[in-house]
């Protein structure tokens, strides 16, 4: 079953998505109006709820309480057509699908699933936060004021980011980061996974509190003078490579 929906984009500031299953692809496209393109399952889309009040685009789909059907499972695919020009701000929440944000410029993004994956690239806002349980978190060129990444098992993995505070956490999860801008403020947790954060900086007031984890550098100093850089993990190694080439290997600060 197919539903098209369209929604004045001028009269529309917030668009908020909770969904028990389904893929969200969100694109920036040179339409007119927000675009809402769905397919699935008849049962599914009957339900789906879709509301517009007051310039806030919502849409949920409800916990069904029955048998699942194995000859015709539940299926949901939702696309998000949004103008390149709309600024307005974006919450996806989805328990199993993946989530995949193909440029976005507006004020602020969050996304959220379960199990699924989230993949955002060219995001330019004032606030993105992105979470998954056991998903990857994927984001590629970011220009945002203030990123915060979380997983619990998943692995992060972050590159061409500019941004004035940054936050991550992940419990087992490992996190690959890498900055095309010096930040100003960064701060992480982790439980056993490892980080490599490569920064152009020469100088960062970078600490660790860890049990048996280790600080490594490459091409980068540790000084009171550098932006600063809070780091926490019990097992898991923290490696800070500046952009700079050498071709040493990071040894321990």
């Amino acid at each position: 079953m197919n539903r098209n929906e369209s929604f004045p984009s001028v009269d529309t500031h917030s668009i908020v998505f909770d969904m028990v299953r389904s893929s969200i692809d969100v694109q920036s496209c040179d339409v007119e109006d927000i675009q809402l393109l769905i397919s699935g399952d008849d049962e599914s889309v009957s339900l789906l709820q879709l509301e517009w009040n007051g310039g806030r685009l919502s849409m949920s789909m409800p916990i069904r309480d029955r048998v699942p059907n194995l000859v015709s499972p539940a299926w949901m695919q939702t696309i998000l057509r949004l103008p390149r020009s709309w600024k307005g701000a974006l919450e996806m929440k989805s328990q199993s699908g993946m989530i995949s944000i193909n440029t976005f410029s507006g004020t602020d993004l969050n996304a959220s699933t379960v199990s699924g994956h989230i993949r955002a690239t060219n995001i330019t806002c004032i606030t993105c936060s992105l979470h998954a349980m056991s998903g990857i978190l994927l984001l590629e060129s970011a220009q945002v004021k203030d990123i915060r990444l979380s997983t619990v098992t998943g692995n992060i993995m972050a590159s061409s980011l500019a941004c004035e505070r940054f936050r991550c956490s992940t419990v087992s999860g490992s996190m690959e980061l890498s900055f095309s801008e010096p930040f100003q403020e960064m701060s992480g947790t982790s439980t056993t996974g490892d980080t490599h954060l490569s920064v152009p900086l020469s100088e960062i007031n970078a600490s660790l509190r860890s049990v048996t984890g280790r600080l490594l550098t490459r091409n980068v100093s540790i000084q009171e003078t550098g932006p600063v850089l809070h780091f926490t993990t019990v097992t898991g190694n923290l490696a800070i490579v500046g952009s700079m080439p050498n071709l040493t290997e990071p040894e321990e600060a």
